[in-house]
């Protein structure tokens, strides 16, 4: 019973997953169904894939650059530092050195250069590697120009 409840878990989050990334990334009509025929031949809706079948489904999403957004754990402003990294982010972005503006892009950098994902979760040692990071990224991107 505990892995049919677990399994009813899974579906309804990757089933929400899809939606919402179809949504995001402008899908029409056919072209959803059509994504959904690459995964799973035959078939039209998400709601008849199997449980494997969505999985693959959520990674074309991530392949088609989807990424979900990244949950906010805790109420109130963000530290001072991680507004700074974020200016930093957009300038690289109108630099063309950054593909995807948004916060959850920041946070997967933020991932790869300290392990903490959640930018509310940074210290101040790890919000200092990821700025001076991203000064040094920027700093290149310029001289480049």
């Amino acid at each position: 019973m505990i892995s049919k409840m677990m399994d009813k878990s899974y579906r309804q989050k990757a089933l929400a997953k899809i939606h919402i990334a179809r949504k995001e990334l402008g899908l029409s009509d056919i072209e959803y169904r059509d994504l959904i025929d690459s995964v799973a031949p035959g078939k039209e809706s998400a709601a008849d894939l199997s449980e494997e079948q969505l999985h693959l489904l959520v990674n074309r999403f991530y392949q088609l650059g989807w990424r979900p957004r990244v949950r906010r754990t805790e109420n109130g402003p963000l530290p001072p530092m991680v507004w700074k990294a974020r200016h930093l982010w957009l300038d690289l972005y109108a630099l063309g050195a950054v593909h995807h503006p948004g916060w959850s892009s920041l946070a997967r950098f933020s991932k790869r250069m300290t392990g903490v994902e959640d930018l509310r979760r940074l210290d101040v040692h790890q919000a200092t590697i990821v700025i001076e990071a991203l000064k040094d990224w920027l700093e290149r991107t310029k001289g480049k120009s």
